[in-house]
């Protein structure tokens, strides 16, 4: 998990990136053309695959050998990738979709008679939906249980949104094959072959993500600073290259599902004002009038503004499509001359 830079070393890069405003249009602009060129290029190799590009396994899927397993995802971010990798031999329902809060999510009487029912239980874990972990331990016998952020060393209150993880995300495609395959083996060569349609499908993601982070690397003023209203994007942000510039004590206070104090919302409206800030990256799905003035402050001060979402965009053809389109709006708001 991606660490938060010390402070003395974030108020350095406060100091020459103040010193050298305005940020070039052309370092933006070269940003953005090479995403779009990554993105041109994936999409061509992704016709290709024999399925309809996004990842989804439904189109021309052979039959299943074996009696489907009863599959429940408990959030959606993860559900579009277990469809795919499970194809026909599973029916997947996933519990927590559009813009309900997991965190704050109270499973309903349908959801705990899935639970009930299901041959394999997928869950976020890391505290994220503690909520189905108390429906398992109530089940006798226990079903085949994925717990994706109990695969790795994790430290207390490590961030939940492993979807925005691109390492976890590939790990986490071999993971779910794995499950699958010890609930029904018959099932192997089937979810094999869709593992397979599956990784061609990630291309336009994982060379998004590739050209961006290249992008930024090779930057010549050093890497853009981003800031959000909340740590949901925080993993895909520093992968790519960014640095995270949100005040220390706003963050704590947003990770912990706290107020932030006065102070803190002062020092994160001073980072829009002063040039501390490339990027403003806001969780549509979490909004308050504090989020709404920071997001006016970046707006008064040319800082541009990308939409996130926790759970999959409405309207975002699955996960690959959801990942892709914010990738997109990223480099779109790098590539704008301030």
């Amino acid at each position: 998990m991606p660490s938060r830079p010390a402070p003395a070393a974030v108020a350095a890069r406060r100091t020459r990136r103040s010193a050298r405003r305005p940020m070039a249009p052309g370092r933006r602009a070269s940003l953005s053309a090479l995403l779009v060129l990554a993105l041109i290029g994936s999409a061509c190799a992704a016709s290709g695959t024999g399925d309809d590009g996004r990842g989804l396994g439904s189109t021309g899927a052979p039959l299943c050998p074996v009696r489907p397993l009863d599959v429940v995802v408990t959030v959606d971010q993860w559900g579009s990738l277990v469809e795919a990798v499970a194809g026909s031999c599973g029916r997947v329902t996933s519990l927590v979709s559009g813009s309900v809060d997991p965190h704050d999510y109270e499973p309903t009487p349908a959801d705990a008679a899935a639970l009930a029912r299901a041959d394999v239980i997928i869950l976020n874990g890391l505290g994220y939906d503690a909520w189905a972990q108390r429906a398992i331990d109530a089940r006798s016998p226990q079903p085949v249980v994925l717990d994706i952020g109990g695969g790795w060393d994790a430290p207390a209150g490590a961030d939940p949104h492993l979807w925005y993880a691109p390492g976890v995300v590939n790990q986490t495609i071999d993971r779910i094959a794995e499950v699958l395959d010890a609930a029904a083996p018959g099932a192997s060569t089937h979810v094999a072959e869709q593992v397979a349609r599956l990784r061609a499908s990630l291309a336009p993601y994982n060379e998004a993500i590739g050209a961006l982070r290249s992008s930024i690397t090779a930057a010549p003023d050093g890497p853009p600073v981003f800031a959000a209203t909340e740590p949901v994007f925080d993993q895909m942000a520093t992968t790519v290259g960014l640095v995270d510039g949100t005040p220390a004590g706003f963050a704590r206070a947003v990770s912990n599902h706290g107020e932030p104090s006065p102070g803190d919302v002062a020092e994160f409206m001073d980072a829009l004002a002063d040039g501390s800030v490339d990027v403003l990256i806001v969780n549509v799905q979490s909004s308050s009038s504090m989020t709404d003035r920071l997001r006016e402050q970046a707006e008064a001060h040319d800082v541009p503004v990308v939409e996130v979402t926790e759970t999959v965009a409405p309207g975002a053809d699955g996960f690959i499509d959801w990942q892709v389109a914010q990738l997109q709006a990223l480099t779109d708001a790098l590539g704008t001359p301030r």
